[in-house]
């Protein structure tokens, strides 16, 4: 850190019209050390960046606002060509490293930022998403009374594009096992916290891979550490029409398949996972935001991963749903072409 990101004298004024965390409210200011005299851990944060613009500022901002003592914060940018790079010279001074130049994806971008992150305790936070108020002290103090765990998790708040809150998403991990076989995930990435030798032992992000990077890598970890799971909301996960999740979810899924098989390791786990991979595209089936198309690609998915679920009441509602959908999306083209 260039000099003590507490120090708000000199910090950027919030926009015209935005109050609240992290614009007008910040997280209380943490002493020096902790009480008994011990320094703070290190935390690093890695951003993964690109054309993040609308957002990035408030992500920043949510970082530095934590009042924290001992911080490093990485942006990875991948040669955004909308304001991003304003926002970011904007907040410089509290950066420890940026970089904006072109790179092969998100997964690059992270693994860049690990690399260069120096602390006991590392964070990826996308440019799109932020940390809530006093959850560095919350993590460390944790880390500090539970000293053999090497992966905090806590909950997470969905945002809207506006920042309201419209919904949460949970981590709930009960074993590995459970956690393999389900595709809807166990643990989310968006607020989870690891200790930096995780990544020295057990390898960074897989590159290869475009949307589930982070399943990948938390199902690496737990094989041989479980998390430690709180209740406390930590970070604040934004959905909007530009989310990569939002606009490739099948796309997602088929990559989740995938990934899975590497760590499906007896004939009882590929059971499991194919019946609740079955479940899973079933009720993608029922997802009207997908398109007609979409939700019978769904369907047919389901009936190849488990032939049984054809014989489901929940199979056939699904499929008269998505020819009922059909039906009176012809009637209204019809219409629009009269």
């Amino acid at each position: 850190m260039n000099w003590d990101n507490r120090n708000t004298s000199k910090f950027p004024s919030p926009l015209p019209g935005k109050t609240g965390w992290p614009w007008t409210t910040t997280s209380e200011l943490l002493p020096d050390k902790i009480p008994d005299g011990s320094p703070w851990p290190k935390i690093s944060v890695v951003t993964p960046s690109y054309n993040q613009g609308q957002f990035i500022e408030e992500t920043i901002r949510s970082v530095l606002l934590q009042g924290y003592p001992n911080l490093e914060f990485i942006i990875i940018d991948g040669g955004s060509t909308d304001n991003t790079l304003e926002i970011i010279n904007k907040y410089e001074p509290w950066l420890d490293y940026w970089v904006s130049e072109p790179d092969r994806g998100q997964s690059h971008a992270i693994n860049k930022g690990i690399k260069k992150a120096t602390g006991e305790i590392l964070f990826w936070l996308n440019a799109d998403d932020l940390v809530l108020p006093e959850a560095f002290n919350i993590v460390v103090q944790l880390f500090r009374q539970h000293q053999n765990s090497a992966l905090i998790v806590g909950q997470a708040k969905l945002i809207d594009s506006s920042s309201n809150i419209n919904g949460e998403i949970n981590s709930y991990f009960s074993t590995w096992e459970e956690a393999v076989t389900n595709p809807q995930n166990s643990i989310r990435q968006i607020s989870s916290f690891f200790r930096n030798f995780l990544f020295d032992k057990y390898g960074t992000i897989d590159e290869s891979l475009e949307f589930i990077m982070d399943t990948d890598i938390l199902l690496r970890f737990t094989q041989y550490h479980s998390p430690l799971v709180i209740d406390d909301y930590l970070t604040a996960f934004r959905v909007h029409p530009e989310s990569k999740s939002y606009k490739e979810i099948i796309l997602a899924y088929k990559e989740s398949e995938i990934v899975r098989k590497k760590y499906l390791n007896s004939k009882d786990l590929i059971r499991k996972h194919r019946i609740r991979n079955a479940d899973n595209w079933l009720n993608l089936s029922k997802k009207h935001k997908l398109s007609i198309h979409e939700r019978f690609t769904c369907l047919v998915y389901s009936a190849i991963k488990n032939p049984f679920s054809i014989i489901s009441s929940e199979f056939f509602l699904s499929l008269i749903d998505i020819m009922k959908s059909a039906f009176q999306s012809k009637i209204k083209y019809n219409n629009k072409i009269k």
